[in-house]
């Protein structure tokens, strides 16, 4: 298979966290409950760039 259909077809998986540590990094904004983008890469164990392109290309 080449290099560009792996990518393609490999998803993000989460890192087993404890729910109270996630539901510190939720925030309230304006009444919407919102997570940083920088938090989620984190949580994926990807660099916050590579995470918004893969939002992005969604």
């Amino acid at each position: 298979m080449a290099k560009k259909e792996q990518e393609q077809t490999t998803d993000m998986i989460p890192v087993v966290a404890e729910t109270k540590d996630i539901k510190s990094l939720i925030y309230v904004v304006r009444g919407q409950q919102v997570m940083l983008d920088s938090d989620l890469a984190m949580l994926y164990q990807v660099e916050t760039k590579v995470f918004n392109q893969a939002v992005s290309r969604k």
